[in-house]
């Protein structure tokens, strides 16, 4: 059974009541040596993690799933999200979608040279110069690792709706977006409807969490109309702020229509 959370020009701030499992359960208590031990490991992998920070598309994926993944003129990663279909959505699949503090950017620009927010002059998208921009592109992860997400997402050139979609985990520790009017993270599997519009998702398992710097998805120029979180387990452990924030926790069968 899922339950749902809508908040209207909220903050939702960091505190045990907004946490999904309490530390003080016994389920997480963990002992002076168990906790030793698991910040050495911690320790270990930090630089194991700090590169784990990348974008590949899912070579296992057709190719009308696997994005052109490079970089703006000035450095920012840039994805040339794959061509949309009649219903708008463009479905980009990845063995790794994680975003850095530079932020990173989707690229739904069907013109020759535009200026982005992130990159600066940044050339269009030749995926798109047929189809138009889309108006939905859901970045879908179908390998076995988690997303880490500590910077801003832009859409560059046409405003569309952003999802991410990962069954291992989100991470968001100063995560936001830049021209999409709806953003959502998800530990779901995608449902495409019968029409290949996006239909909703699958949730068995997964967490999204908010560490850190948490995410702001209320301030210009990334203020976005609404955010919603739809996983299994939800952790704000830092501050989100957003004009309208949709939480749906459990296991679900989501509606991306209506919510």
């Amino acid at each position: 059974m899922s339950k749902k959370i809508a908040l209207v020009g909220s903050r939702l701030a960091a505190n045990e009541r907004e946490v999904a499992f309490d530390l003080r359960s016994p389920l997480l208590r963990l002992g002076r040596q168990s906790l030793a031990v698991t910040l050495s490991l911690l320790l270990f992998l930090q630089p194991a993690i700090a590169n784990a920070q990348s974008v590949s598309a899912a070579g296992s994926a057709p190719a009308a799933n696997q994005p052109s993944v490079g970089a703006a003129p000035n450095g920012v990663p840039l994805i040339d999200i794959v061509t949309p279909n009649g219903t708008g959505l463009s479905h980009n699949k990845y063995d790794n979608f994680n975003v850095g503090t530079p932020g990173l950017i989707l690229n739904n620009f069907n013109g020759e040279v535009g200026t982005s927010n992130l990159g600066g002059a940044t050339p269009g998208n030749p995926n798109l110069r047929n189809s138009g921009p889309a108006s939905v592109i859901l970045n879908e992860v179908t390998s076995g690792n988690r997303s880490a997400l500590n910077g801003p997402t832009e859409v560059f050139g046409g405003r569309a709706d952003v999802i991410i979609a990962n069954p291992n985990g989100i991470t968001c520790n100063g995560c936001g977006f830049i021209n999409t009017p709806r953003a959502t993270l998800t530990s779901g599997v995608p449902n495409i409807g019968a029409d290949g519009s996006l239909s909703g998702f699958t949730v068995n398992g997964g967490d999204v969490t908010f560490e850190g710097a948490g995410g702001n998805f209320a301030a210009a120029p990334g203020a976005v109309d609404l955010f919603d979180v739809v996983a299994r387990n939800i952790h704000v452990n830092a501050p989100v702020y957003g004009k309208t924030i949709r939480l749906t926790g459990g296991a679900s069968q989501y509606n991306y229509a209506t919510g």
